[in-house]
């Protein structure tokens, strides 16, 4: 339990504390966004668009946020399409999340807004719909469709691994 997780008002001031393993070597969690390597997610999705995928040297483990010069790490980079605050009892993700079977979900992070909401804990599905087995994260609960999501990665994933199939995606009419 934290300070941010008890009192998320605090979040508007104070960063919530992350797991320096699980992320690339180098990140630097700020109040509404990640850093990783001196370059900003939300800059990052600006400029690539969504689903995005930043991949960086990984830490190696318990060396204190040294960086490996042969592992990897990516952080995933996420539009929510549907939320709790939503109506849905399942996260929706706007990607393919088949390759990312090493997602740290417990390590999700909301980007560019703070949230003085409590933390909940909500199953994550793809776009597929399909949820994935054991797949949750910890966010506020009033994460909602539009919003952008950071979640760390091991291993070094492309954006073709995350990016939909067209035929999962909904159709522009409507009408499937």
């Amino acid at each position: 339990m934290t300070l941010t997780s008890l009192l998320p008002t605090l979040r508007r001031s104070i960063p919530s504390p992350h797991a320096r393993d699980a992320w690339p070597a180098r990140t630097v969690v700020t109040c509404d966004d990640v850093v990783v390597c001196g370059i900003s997610a939300q800059r990052f999705v600006e400029l690539c668009g969504l689903p995005a995928v930043m991949t960086a040297p990984a830490v190696i483990p318990l060396s204190g946020g040294m960086a490996s010069a042969t592992a990897t790490t990516t952080v995933l980079l996420l539009r929510v399409m549907r939320g709790p605050d939503d109506g849905s009892p399942t996260l929706v993700v706007d990607a393919d999340l088949d390759a990312a079977g090493l997602a740290v979900w417990g390590e999700a992070r909301l980007l560019n807004r703070v949230s003085s909401a409590h933390d909940q804990r909500i199953e994550v599905g793809g776009a597929d719909r399909e949820r994935l087995t054991g797949a949750s994260v910890v966010l506020p609960a009033d994460v909602r469709g539009g919003d952008v999501i950071a979640v760390p990665c091991a291993g070094a994933l492309g954006v073709g691994d995350v990016r939909p199939h067209p035929a999962a995606r909904p159709h522009a009419g409507g009408a499937e």
